[in-house]
């Protein structure tokens, strides 16, 4: 049944971007809830924290390695040159809305109110975001451009 399944999931390639999904998912979830546990930040917790965190990393890592191996070298390029471009892209254009923001007299009422983790894990949101934006957009100009 087990290797019926393995064979499935390696032959599709939605079901490969599913599993890798619940892999990291999983990994993530459980790295949270143990970290969780162990409540605020203190010498101990920070230790198990990070290993928690690292271990989750190196599971979704694993997993995205199997992922990689198992396209083709059509869809290596692919995914290559849609990362190059589209998150340089997606960079430029996040680039353009921070320096933005950091010129304008209007700043300070737009995030009053704000703390600086608050700024820091938004401006990380974004980056992540706006990289992962163009590799979506220009993942699929490479295809229709080929298509």
């Amino acid at each position: 049944m087990i290797d019926r399944v393995a064979r499935n999931v390696t032959r599709n390639p939605l079901m490969r971007y599913l599993a890798v999904g619940l892999v990291c998912a999983v990994a993530g979830g459980v790295a949270g809830a143990v970290s969780a546990l162990f409540g605020s930040v203190g010498g101990l917790q920070v230790v198990v924290k990070a290993g928690l965190m690292a271990l989750a990393m190196a599971v979704g890592m694993l997993a995205c390695r199997w992922w990689w191996r198992t396209l083709d070298e059509a869809a290596r390029e692919a995914h290559k040159w849609a990362w190059w471009w589209g998150s340089t892209y997606g960079l430029a254009i996040g680039g353009v809305a921070v320096l933005t923001l950091m010129t304008t007299t209007q700043d300070a009422a737009l995030f009053a109110g704000w703390t600086p983790m608050d700024l820091l894990l938004t401006g990380a949101f974004g980056v992540v975001g706006v990289q992962c934006a163009g590799y979506g957009i220009a993942w699929a100009v490479w295809w229709l451009q080929r298509r």
